[in-house]
């Protein structure tokens, strides 16, 4: 069943992947962080969110396109974002909003790996 209720960038929910296709993340039931602004997110059927996988049992690294983020699902287990996965979904695919990120220092690093994976550079400002 959808969540119905406000969504704000930075929360984490449980979303409906499926159907994938190839290598796309996939699972009926995977933790996801929406990241498009409120602005959009109040007025859109649609969010854009980062899915996330688990570190333990797997045979992996976390590779420099990634952001190990710990237990923010709170399912005792530490998650990987996956910038280069990033996709817009339905909200139809929320189920359970489960927290937010409310580290800043892990808000920075997910937009660096996601600016970075999108090739958007930004200049300095200069006097």
């Amino acid at each position: 069943m959808a969540y119905v209720g406000p969504v704000s960038r930075w929360d984490v929910f449980w979303v409906d992947l499926e159907p994938h296709v190839g290598s796309e993340q996939a699972g009926e039931r995977r933790p996801a962080i929406v990241i498009s602004n409120d602005g959009f997110n109040e007025h859109f059927d649609v969010v854009t969110a980062l899915p996330l996988t688990k570190l333990a049992g797997k045979r992996r690294r976390v590779y420099a396109f990634e952001v190990l983020a710990g237990d923010i699902v709170g399912d005792g287990a530490d998650g990987i974002v996956m910038p280069h996965q990033v996709r817009t979904i339905s909200k139809l695919r929320l189920l359970e909003r489960v927290g937010s990120v409310t580290d800043e220092t892990l808000r920075v690093a997910i937009e660096e790996r996601l600016l970075d994976h999108l090739g958007i550079e930004f200049e300095a400002d200069t006097p």
